[in-house]
Formats: C-alpha cells, sequence, structure tokens
C-alpha cells in the first residue's frame, strides 16, 4: 500500500508538519511549520519545531517577520543546527 503523500501526490512534509528551513546565502533563512519561538538574542535564534528544534547561530541576528506559518531570519548566520525532540 501506498503512502498517503503518494497517492494525494502531496510532499509528505507537508502531511508530517516537517520543519522546512530554506537558507538565502548566509544572510537569510525562512523556517516554516515551526511552533514558537524559545530563545532570541542578536547571536542566536532557537525555534520549535514540531519533530526538531532549530538553533541558528551568528551575528546581528534579527527577526524580520514571524506569523503562524513562517519566521524569517535576518543577519550574518553562521551556523544551524538542527536537533531532534
Amino acid at each position: 500500500m501506498k503512502k498517503i503523500s503518494e497517492k494525494l501526490d502531496l510532499a509528505p512534509d507537508i502531511l508530517e508538519g516537517s520543519t522546512i528551513l530554506n537558507m538565502y546565502g548566509n544572510q537569510s533563512a525562512l523556517v516554516e511549520n515551526y511552533k514558537s519561538i524559545i530563545e532570541y538574542s542578536p547571536t542566536l535564534v532557537k525555534l520549535q519545531g514540531r519533530h526538531v528544534k532549530l538553533l541558528i547561530e551568528g551575528a546581528n541576528l534579527t527577526i524580520e517577520r514571524f506569523t503562524q506559518e513562517d519566521c524569517k531570519i535576518l543577519g550574518n548566520i553562521q551556523s544551524v543546527q538542527v536537533i531532534p525532540t
């Protein structure tokens, strides 16, 4: 039996609520399907996803936008860690 995502022709991340990270160079990150902002400072943004925590480290980090759907982070992004929860 095929997975539901295959039957419906949908990407698995849509049904599973996976956290999606799109990086635009090292200056911008767009995180989709996150649940909350855990910590925020000019050097660290920590986000809670459904299945993971994201730690975005860098310099001059700012949250340009956050909605129920996504969070846009700007600054000099130096590293991203994905921690399973």
